[in-house]
């Protein structure tokens, strides 16, 4: 981790665009050079955070993912700025469209587009991937037509497949905006099945994961 004061700081942010901010400040900007900037702040005096940061979290599990052949962002730079107290990452941009808009778009979406989205999140439970993050605007759609996840810091990566309860409990968060249950419902059929093929459940746990995503289909959320 490379350490830089608050001139280094300035240098770094100079002319980037804030792409996404709060009350506590700046979180992500793009450098308009092909890099994003993205800052970590602690929430909280006394949290896990504290003996591993989110930003080393993200840095390690940008690692397992690419070692897992999962594409994700490529990481340029970890720093600490104590001036500011926060933690950034420079990584490299990632071209694409978020997957909500993609599937939102009736000229884009189909029966196809459901299915490959259904065989990457089976890809990432088989490879022991829990993303509790990976709602429809945590994964890109790139140029080529391959899936990435972004903002990776709330993950574990298992040494196993996932085992059926967290499988079926990682849908709620995928399906944690009403939006995104709204676009699932009218494919259901095409991202269920294609999960199933690509996933080694047998019969009763496939029942058991439809029933679950059926349940969670069926309840209402935040918009």
């Amino acid at each position: 981790m490379e350490k830089i004061s608050y001139e280094q700081y300035l240098q770094l942010i100079d002319g980037a665009q804030v792409i996404e901010k709060d009350g506590a400040g700046i979180k992500v900007l793009d450098t308009q050079q092909g890099e994003i900037i993205k800052l970590f702040r602690r929430k909280r005096f006394f949290s896990t955070a504290l003996l591993k940061p989110y930003a080393v979290r993200f840095v390690n599990n940008a690692q397992q993912l690419d070692t897992l052949g999962i594409p994700t962002v490529k990481i340029n730079r970890l720093l600490w700025c104590h001036s500011i107290k926060r933690h950034l990452i420079v990584y490299q941009r990632l071209d694409g469209l978020l997957l909500r808009d993609v599937l939102s778009d009736s000229t884009l979406n189909s029966d196809a587009l459901f299915r490959q989205f259904g065989s990457f999140i089976a890809k990432l439970h088989n490879k022991g991937v829990y993303f509790r993050s990976a709602h429809l605007k945590n994964i890109l759609v790139c140029p080529n037509g391959d899936f990435a996840l972004i903002d990776i810091s709330d993950m574990q990566i298992k040494k196993k497949a996932l085992k059926l309860t967290l499988r079926i409990r990682n849908f709620q968060h995928i399906l944690r905006y009403q939006a995104d249950k709204d676009l699932l419902k009218k494919h259901t059929e095409a991202f269920l099945s294609a999960y199933l093929e690509a996933s080694p459940l047998n019969k009763t746990d496939a029942a058991a994961l439809n029933r679950g995503l059926q349940s969670n289909l069926s309840n209402t959320s935040a918009t």
